[in-house]
Formats: structure tokens, sequence, C-alpha cells
């Protein structure tokens, strides 16, 4: 626009009755557009030719492209590490203790354990002092009166042992390749909001995915065209970063990272 400033601008298309616009604390809001406006009319037939151009480019349009495309999407698969409860567990049937392992090989561990002890009855588990010690009983003093099964179903004994390892979540993104991190998977969160009398489009949860915070931020500021701001994720024992873009380009965020990350 020659306007140069969006003031002007709004301050023209209102003497020439293209919009209604309402000043209030220093904050302009247009109430009201007329479609039918014959500078509207005008600005389409100028502009044909970019819009057409435009919208074959779109980030949704290349998305939709991406979509159709061999790019594979992320594999997400839960994994288990033991704890200083079953670390002995682990260690007793000669895997590495910190080692992270699918929950049926954990399960196998199990079994070979109870196998090797000759703790197996069909399908029940004879609870010997040291599976009572590492998965039935807690940390600390017990209570006097504080007593154990002699012999539980092995599915249950499956139970207690997952009640004691830490779930942790691998995610394999083409092109990236696999992260691991501690607890259940996390999905990308985009919200809305506003900042002032600006609006926000704030993205977290990226490194879950092994996806550069500040790498993104370059990519959507010249794709998008906007102000990218990043900071740290409340919380003291965390190191994520929110990745702030002006405006709402939820939508085009979206359609990024699913052609670029599948």
């Amino acid at each position: 626009s020659s306007h140069k400033q969006i003031g002007k601008f709004l301050n023209v298309m209102r003497k020439a009755k293209v919009i209604d616009v309402v000043e209030k604390k220093g904050v302009i809001s247009v109430t009201k557009v007329d479609l039918q406006h014959k500078s509207f009319a005008q600005m389409q037939d100028k502009y044909a030719g970019e819009v057409a151009a435009s919208a074959a480019s779109a980030p949704g349009a290349q998305g939709a492209a991406a979509a159709t495309s061999n790019l594979a999407a992320p594999k997400i698969l839960t994994v288990w590490k033991p704890t200083h409860y079953t670390e002995p567990l682990f260690k007793a049937m000669g895997k590495n203790k910190s080692g992270l392992y699918s929950w049926e090989d954990a399960s196998k561990v199990l079994r070979s354990y109870c196998e090797k002890e000759q703790l197996l009855e069909g399908d029940d588990v004879k609870l010997s002092e040291e599976i009572l010690t590492m998965l039935y009983r807690a940390a600390g003093a017990q209570k006097k009166d504080l007593s154990f099964p002699e012999k539980a179903e092995f599915s249950e004994v499956e139970v207690k042992l997952q009640e004691r390892m830490q779930e942790h979540t691998t995610i394999d993104v083409a092109g990236v390749g696999p992260t691991t991190r501690k607890g259940p998977p996390v999905k990308i969160e985009v919200s809305l909001s506003r900042k002032g009398a600006h609006n926000i489009t704030r993205i977290c949860n990226l490194e879950a995915y092994g996806i550069d915070v500040q790498g993104m931020g370059d990519e959507l500021k010249k794709r998008l065209n906007c102000t990218v701001h990043i900071e740290d994720m409340p919380g003291k024992n965390t190191k994520d970063k929110l990745l702030q873009l002006q405006g709402h380009v939820q939508d085009e965020v979206a359609a990024h990272i699913l052609s670029r990350y599948g």
C-alpha cells in the first residue's frame, strides 16, 4: 500500500465509505465492510493473477500435496526403563539396568527370572523375598501388620513390574531421527491468544519430536513473513522452549509441520 501506515489506510477507506470504524483508547476497530463497493471489484481485477499464483503456492496447498507424498508419519513407541526397585531384576538376568525396553521384552525378563529361580507354578508365581522387595514392598520402614501373599498370578506380577518401571516415549520423525523422553507421548500444542493489541500463535512440545525450535522459528518467519519470539517454558525443571508467532496462523503452522515432518 502507498499509505505506509495502517491508520492512514483505514482513514482513506472510511472516507471512501468502504468501511466503518470506531476508535477507543487509541485502538481502531473495523465495524463494517461494504464488500459490494467498487474498490473491491477494482482490486480483484488488478490482483487476479497474483491471487491465483499465491493460492497455488499457499501452505495449505503444499500441505495437501505433502499428504499424498511418501513422507512417513512419525513412529511413536512406548519403552520402559528400570527404576531402583527393578534394577536388580534386570542385572540378575544380565541385562543393562539403565536400558530402555519394550513392554514385551521387559515381561520376558521377568518370566526368565521366575523360571531361573524356579518360582513358576503353572500360571502362578511364588513370591520370594527378592520379588517382594523388587515389586511389592515400598522403600523405608514397613508397617508391623503388613503382610503379602505367598503366590500371585503371573499377570498380577506383570502389573506390579510395570508400576515400578519408568515410562519413556521414543518418537521417530522422518528426516530428524528418534527422540526419547521421559513420560507418555505428548502432542505438539498450537494455541491462540492475545498479547496487548496483537494476535499471537503459540507452539510448544516441538522438542519431543526432535524438532529444533530455533530452526522452526526461522523457517516460519520466512514462510509466513511474521515476527517470531522464543522464550523458556514455565517451570524450573524444563529446558523446553515456547515458539510465538505474530498473528493467528494455526492453519499455516499445521500445514508446514505436516509438509516438513509428516
